[in-house]
């Protein structure tokens, strides 16, 4: 009985904290460089790290999920900032490409990867009545760990170069996990607020499914497949963005290494702001009417990229970008709770969320290899993401939510 008095906004506060020490992970780009510069490796080199650690964060969430009810989510969150932190002190030490591929990639994806979905899974269940501004909610706090750590991380890297900007980032987020995971607590089953029963379904909208299906019963259905693509448009155009922005605006804009630097800390800016707008936006228009309007602007955004050579056409069309992917992290929990139930979403969006993994082998991998090949322009690189998210936008109209196995017994 204790547990079902436990004031629900609090698990918020605590997924909050520890989304916000993850948030880290998106300044990525203003370490990119001066890696670069004092080790002498390539872009494609060294923009490998990156694309390992996101690779790593789908698969170990899927782990984590089956854990998840049996550990609850304050080991679960521990565990993973421990795996993280770990992978950023062997990073700051790095003394050849292996290291880094190990500390940051491999052990820094493992960790964020076990924690991220936590915070996520466990507030969908205590929120069924707030679920899309909840989750926008709960992702935004990871964007908002990017807007506090970029200018700060821009500091630590011109002072104190990027490894030692590493160990600090290791002691951070160790420390404010451990603070926000003693905040969280597991929902009792079948939780439902005091008072609040499901609404009926209106036109546009996907309903929450009354079923909860298995992770292995999602595997089954042509809608998992149909999501995991879609979400991919999204992601890897907003992870090229992301891995790039620093380098890409003193190409196309000319920027400066700082005035680079500001526009990354745009970009944390309006990705916070997209996952909460978005998530909200999507319990009031619909979920999948919400993913093809953000595919539509980024788009055009991507299309027009090139063209925007001052420091605020750039900044605009970043922030764009980072809205709309902001949009699609925070609205793809929902989607997934919605489409497959709240009971397995851990592991159920872990494997949805494979869809990051493929983005930020694709995204960052893709442009960093035009760069190298067509003189240093990113223009190829932009026509192929827009039409990629061209792509998605159309998917998003035809997307339908599954059958249960139920509804097909009974058809059958």
């Amino acid at each position: 009985m204790r547990e079902k008095l436990y004031n629900r906004w609090l698990v918020v506060v605590g997924g909050l904290i520890v989304q916000f020490c993850l948030g880290a992970l998106y300044t990525w780009s203003v370490f990119q460089k001066p890696i670069q510069e004092i080790f002498g490796w390539s872009t494609t080199q060294v923009s490998l790290a990156f694309s390992i650690n996101l690779a790593f964060i789908p698969v170990l969430m899927i782990f984590a999920g089956r854990l998840l009810p049996k550990y609850g989510p304050t080991k679960m969150v521990i565990a993973g900032a421990t795996v993280l932190s770990c992978g950023l002190l062997i990073a700051s030490r790095t003394s050849s490409l292996a290291m880094l591929y190990l500390g940051y990639g491999v052990l820094g994806g493992a960790g964020i990867g076990i924690t991220y979905g936590i915070p996520i899974a466990t507030c969908v269940k205590w929120f069924p009545d707030k679920r899309g501004m909840i989750t926008g909610l709960i992702v935004a706090g990871f964007g908002l760990g990017s807007v506090f750590y970029a200018p700060v991380a821009t500091v630590l890297v011109t002072n104190y170069g990027p490894l030692n900007t590493f160990f600090i980032q290791a002691i951070y987020t160790i420390v404010g996990v451990i603070i926000g995971g003693r905040l969280m607590r597991a929902a009792p089953d079948g939780y439902i607020p005091e008072g609040w029963s499901p609404p009926p379904v209106r036109a546009g909208h996907v309903g929450p499914s009354k079923y909860d299906f298995t992770p292995k019963e999602m595997l089954r259905t042509p809608q998992y497949y149909f999501l995991l693509i879609t979400y991919t448009f999204a992601n890897v155009a907003g992870l090229m963005i992301i891995a790039h922005a620093s380098p890409i605006g003193q190409q196309v804009a000319n920027l400066s290494a700082l005035e680079a630097g500001s526009v990354v800390g745009i970009l944390g800016i309006v990705n916070t702001f997209g996952r909460l707008f978005w998530g909200t936006v999507s319990d009031k228009l619909g979920r999948m009417r919400v993913v093809f309007i953000m595919y539509v602007i980024s788009a055009i955004t991507m299309f027009s990229m090139n063209s925007l050579g001052t420091f605020w056409l750039y900044a605009l069309g970043v922030a764009l970008i980072a809205f709309c992917f902001g949009g699609a992290m925070g609205t793809f929990p929902s989607i997934a709770a919605d489409f497959y139930g709240p009971k397995y979403v851990s592991m159920n969006y872990g494997f949805i969320f494979l869809a990051y993994s493929v983005g930020g082998i694709i995204g960052p991998r893709l442009a960093a290899v035009i760069v190298e090949t067509s003189n240093g322009s990113y223009q190829m690189a932009f026509i192929i993401t827009g039409v990629l998210c061209s792509i998605g936008a159309v998917m998003a109209l035809l997307a339908k939510a599954p059958k249960s196995p139920l509804d097909m017994q009974k058809v059958s």
